[in-house]
């Protein structure tokens, strides 16, 4: 099995140096190329094409968030990951919107963060944010009909792939209404949604 390529990026060589130990401690990953700023990151990504992109969010150049579209047009296998020391709420929602496949913070055991990484490469949105969800719970959340539908079918524990063939539309529409449900209802992943959702009366448990 070939192993994931890597792209690590991090303005602070000490910190890249302790990264990459830990993400090459897994057999099924190598780090291919490194970069200390963001335009660099952005160049290297399309010489190398990596699999998986793990970066800072604040680094000189271009942000990650600012870059993520545009490189995935060029190459749509490509996963993105954020890895940081920030929980701001508006950071993680760029993300979001962005296309951005993981949020993680710096302080997350290693373990943890090898296996978001995993899951991240399985397809799934991964953002491990401690966000302060208050505000965001306090507000009225509005989904579009096509969310709305989404997300019921997500509480029958549905796939994007399910969830494509059963709506006539693509897997990557799914995703993108998928990231637009967890950015609305504050959550970092399907399963708080759902619990979420259950709680607010937004949707129910399918009989």
């Amino acid at each position: 099995m070939d192993k994931v390529r890597l792209l690590l990026a991090d303005d602070h060589r000490i910190v890249r140096e302790g990264l990459k130990m830990i993400l090459e401690s897994s057999p099924r990953y190598t780090v291919v190329e490194e970069a200390n700023n963001g335009d660099e990151l952005v160049a290297k990504a399309m010489s190398s094409k990596p699999d998986l992109i793990i970066s800072d969010l604040k680094m000189p150049g271009i942000s990650v968030i600012d870059s993520c579209k545009s490189m995935k047009e060029k190459l749509p296998e490509l996963k993105v990951m954020i890895l940081t020391a920030y929980d701001e709420s508006e950071d993680v929602f760029r993300a979001l919107d962005s296309h951005v496949d993981g949020y993680v913070m710096k302080d997350t055991g290693p373990e943890q963060i090898l296996h978001t990484m995993d899951m991240v490469m399985m397809g799934y949105s991964c953002f491990q944010s401690k966000l302060q969800r208050k505000r965001k719970e306090e507000a009225d959340v509005v989904f579009t009909e096509r969310e709305q539908e989404i997300f019921e079918l997500i509480v029958e524990n549905l796939s994007n792939q399910e969830i494509a063939h059963r709506l006539y539309i693509s897997e990557a529409t799914v995703k993108t209404h998928v990231s637009s449900i967890l950015r609305k209802t504050g959550q970092p992943n399907r399963s708080q949604a759902v619990l979420y959702g259950l709680k607010k009366g937004m949707v129910r448990v399918p009989r």
